[in-house]
């Protein structure tokens, strides 16, 4: 067996325990052990980002506080070299407030993908983007007949709701 492989083996798997054992499992002390140190981590996180490992476990806590019979699959994984990129299907009922979002009580999935760098065997840079529109319109939040009067009308509302809020300076 070449080391290659090997260490394509040991992705595949690293990436099968982050999604069982986090994601899933909710054991968050299970974060440091798969991910380096220095992390860094690029997604919609409005708060923090890029973020560290500190702000990767806040962003699973989250989705696990929204939604929690939360509950990820790999649906395809494809690693070259030390970099591996991951489709998931995410499922769970919005039973908690999510991103400002209180619960709806609606059942929901969405899909994403992301990318992870490894360094030393562990996870050292994340990227990840999923449907959120899908995600919000699911939830209610957003018309599914979605048009630019509606786009204006729902973002109007999140601001007044203060859910949606300017992420940078003027």
């Amino acid at each position: 067996m070449t080391a290659e492989k090997t260490t394509e083996q040991t992705i595949k798997e690293t990436e099968r325990r982050f999604v069982e054992e986090v994601w899933n499992g909710r054991q968050y002390d299970r974060i440091a052990e798969m991910h380096t140190e220095d992390f860094l981590g690029h997604w919609f996180d409005p708060e923090q980002d890029p973020t560290d490992l500190a702000g990767l476990e806040r962003f699973i806590k989250t989705a696990h506080e929204g939604f929690s019979d939360f509950e990820m699959t790999i649906e395809f994984m494809h690693v070259e070299e030390s970099t591996v990129t991951a489709g998931f299907t995410a499922t769970g009922t919005h039973d908690g407030e999510y991103m400002g979002i209180p619960a709806t009580d609606e059942p929901g999935n969405t899909r994403g993908i992301w990318v992870h760098r490894y360094e030393d065997g562990k996870i050292a840079e994340a990227w990840a983007a999923w449907d959120a529109l899908g995600q919000l319109q699911q939830l209610g939040v957003i018309p599914e007949q979605f048009s630019l009067a509606s786009f204006l009308e729902t973002g109007a509302s999140l601001a007044t709701r203060g859910i949606l809020k300017r992420s940078h300076s003027d």
